[in-house]
This record gives C-alpha cells, structure tokens and sequence, in this order.
C-alpha cells in the first residue's frame, strides 16, 4: 500500500513524535484489553461487580471533560497533557499492586481524570496540519491507532504460555501481561511531551468562560454520540468477560480476534473519507451503523466462537468505518480558541454513555442473561441509523475544504483514539 494515499504529504517532526505515543497508547490499549477483564474474572470478581468497576473511568471522565476543555482553551493545553500523565501514573501502582474492589475504583477514577485531560489531544495534533489535510491526518491517526492496538491484543497468547511452560498461575500469567502493557501507558506520555516543546498556545480569552460558537452542531453531535456508548458500552464493554463465560476462551482466541477485527477497523477507517467523498458523511455514518446492527444482533446467537468472531468483525468494520470524520470535521471547521471545548463536549457525552453502559450490561448479565445485553445493544445501533439522519440533516454543514464535499458531521465510532487508557472493546 501507498503511504502516501493514506498519510498526509507532509508531517512535520513533532507530529511524528506524536505519532509514536499513540503507537505505545495502541499497544497498551491492546494489551489491557485482551486481559484485563480475565483478571479480574481470575480473582473472583462477579460481572455485575466488574461493571461498577469500568464505569468509575467513564463517571470521572463525565464529570471533568468540559471544565478540562475549558481550562485548555483559556489557559493552555500543555498544561493539561501533564494532568493528563501524572492521574495515569497515579493509576497504575493502584490497579497493580492491589486487589481490593476499592483501590480497583479509584484506580479508574484516576484514569479518567487522565482520559478526561486528554481532551486535548485532538485539538493539539490538529495544529500539525494545514486544513485541507485534515481528512487524512485524523485518518491516519485512527488508522495506526487501531493497528497497533491489534499488536497489542496479538499477545494475548503471552499468558497461556506462562502458565503451560513456565508454571505461572493463571491469576499471575495475567497480572504479569497487565504490568507489562502499563510500561506502555507510562511511557506514552514521554513522546506526546516532546511534541509539544515548540506548541503555541493560542491567545488566551478573558477568563474562564464556556467559549462556544458552534453549539447547535456540537450538541446533536454529542447527544448521538451518547447513545451510540450506550449501545456500544452495554455489551462490549465486557465483551471478554462474555466470550469466557460463554465459551471458556482465554487471552489467546481473544487477541487473535482483537488482532484480526483491529485490522479489519483500521482499513475501514482510512476507506472512510473516499466513502464520505461520495456519500457525504451522514450517509456514510448512517449507512454504516444501519449495515452493523444486524451483525451486532447475530453475536448472542452465534453458535460458535467461529461465528462469533466473524459477526464481531463485520459489526466493528461497518461501526467504525465513519470514526476519523467527526474530529476531522470539528476540529477543521471550528476556530482555535474553541477546539477544546467542543471536543470535551462530544467526549463528555462519550464518557457519559460509557457510564450507563458497563452498569447495565454486567447488571444485565447477572440478573437476565449473559446474551441480553446484545439485544440491548443491537437494537439501539439500528435506532442510531435513523436518528443519526434525522438529527443531522439540517445541521451547518462544514466549509468545503479542497476535495471534501460540504456534508453534515458524522457521528464517531466505538474506538476513539482521544484518551490515553481506554478500556473498551
């Protein structure tokens, strides 16, 4: 493949180093996600315990993305990259070194103190490029995000083969991989600093207040984007907990199919803009979330990993095909001094959904069925469909920008790439 074709003509040094970060972010994320809900399945923690846990991330988050986009907007965001690395070095020592439900939740409390400063992220690495690379840029962005978190989920085959050749417990092979994948959050921090050693910040505004202009856009942007984590976050947030319950597989099937889905996602996100040239991107959102819905409804009756996994990888091809499109286009047709702030509004609503969704999902699971929160999901994707059209429709379109069409913003996927740990799918 053409580099070239999918990558920005020009990337300047400290997008690169940017760039590197994410690679480590995409590993962790891969390495977390393959085992870490096994752990603590390994330690005897109950689903509807397990929700509790994962929803600490997104309350958090929730709570504290706006007035981080605030801040960031009216008194720099270098100063938030560092809040950002310090809650996530807090975290780590929380979540390793105990085995308290407790500790477990302040660990993800502190995590999405992390994710929420890292409302930043987008705003920062959109001021590497000119406008009309956009597109691509956040393409790229997403696309090596995902690949390298399908790295990361490939050794999932790590603890299988500590406990059959080296005589690990269960329990430990699994807690081993997970310090191992947090040497990789750490060290993410590193690069994303270098790249801001020449950032300027831009002019800060008279004092604290909620700077936007864009407000009707970004809110039926944000609403969309809530109910899509609920959808989302009902099921797949414990998915592997799914998948071990059900089925009795450990971390090597379930980093083959993390491997092999990712790089499914990755090649669907940098088709997206080629697809939105054509359809426009609230076609494209809306048709690829009506085409996943099916799929995601098929999962629970999946006779098989087999057929689950390929159900698992069209659903997520279709879901995240339109992921880049909505920082591309925020980040592209907003000023500056708003960027922060609109991005923590669209994150909040994320991290909101992401709230709801592991609590009712391991609710569900313990009290209905271990398939019933699928269902749940499911059906809200193929709602997502029409109400992404309905809502979207008559919103400001975006300013045409070299050979982008003016369409109305697209709703993000179910993998964003704004937060430095995240834990969900």
């Amino acid at each position: 493949m053409n580099l070239r074709s999918i990558a920005p003509d020009d990337v300047p040094a400290p997008a690169k180093l940017f760039l590197v970060g994410v690679v480590f972010n995409g590993i962790g994320n891969g390495i977390f996600n393959v085992v870490m809900q096994l752990y603590f399945a390994s330690i005897g923690i109950s689903s509807a315990t397990l929700g509790s846990i994962l929803m600490m991330n997104a309350l958090s988050a929730a709570m504290l993305t706006i007035p981080m986009g605030v801040v960031a907007d009216r008194y720099g965001k270098k100063r938030l990259m560092y809040v950002c690395a310090g809650s996530l070095i807090v975290a780590v020592p929380l979540l390793l070194l105990t085995k308290s439900v407790l500790m477990f939740k302040l660990a993800f409390l502190s995590i999405g103190v992390s994710n929420a400063a890292a409302v930043v992220f987008s705003p920062i690495y959109s001021s590497f490029f000119d406008k009309g690379e956009m597109d691509k840029a956040f393409g790229f962005y997403f696309a090596l995000n995902i690949a390298t978190t399908s790295l990361g989920s490939l050794l999932g085959f790590i603890p299988p083969l500590l406990v059959g050749r080296f005589g690990f417990s269960l329990s430990s092979s699994y807690w081993s991989f997970l310090a191992f994948g947090a040497v990789f959050f750490v060290s993410q921090n590193f690069f994303y600093l270098l790249a801001m050693r020449d950032y300027k910040e831009s002019e800060a505004g008279n004092g604290f207040s909620f700077n936007l202009a864009s407000k009707d856009l970004v809110f039926k942007i944000s609403l969309i984007q809530l109910l899509s984590a609920v959808s989302v976050g009902v099921f797949f947030s414990l998915f592997p907990f799914y998948v071990n319950r059900k089925f009795g597989l450990e971390s090597d099937a379930l980093g083959g199919l993390f491997f092999v889905s990712n790089l499914f996602s990755a090649g669907a996100q940098v088709l997206s803009s080629r697809v939105s040239n054509r359809l426009g991107s609230l076609r494209t959102i809306a048709v690829a979330f009506g085409l996943a819905a099916p799929f995601y409804l098929l999962i629970p009756l999946a006779p098989s990993f087999a057929w689950l996994s390929a159900f698992y990888v069209m659903r997520l091809s279709f879901a995240t095909m339109a992921a880049p499109l909505l920082s591309s286009t925020l980040m592209r047709d907003l000023g500056e001094e708003e960027r922060a702030t609109a991005n923590s509004v669209r994150m909040m609503a994320m991290q909101c959904g992401g709230v709801v969704g592991p609590w009712l999902g391991g609710a569900l699971m313990e009290r209905v069925s271990l398939e019933f929160p699928a269902f749940v999901g499911g059906g809200l994707y193929a709602a997502m469909a029409a109400l992404t059209f309905l809502m979207l429709r008559r919103a400001r379109p975006v300013a045409v920008v070299g050979p982008v069409p003016a369409v109305d913003a697209p709703m993000e996927g179910p993998l964003p790439a704004d937060s430095p740990m995240l834990f969900d799918e």
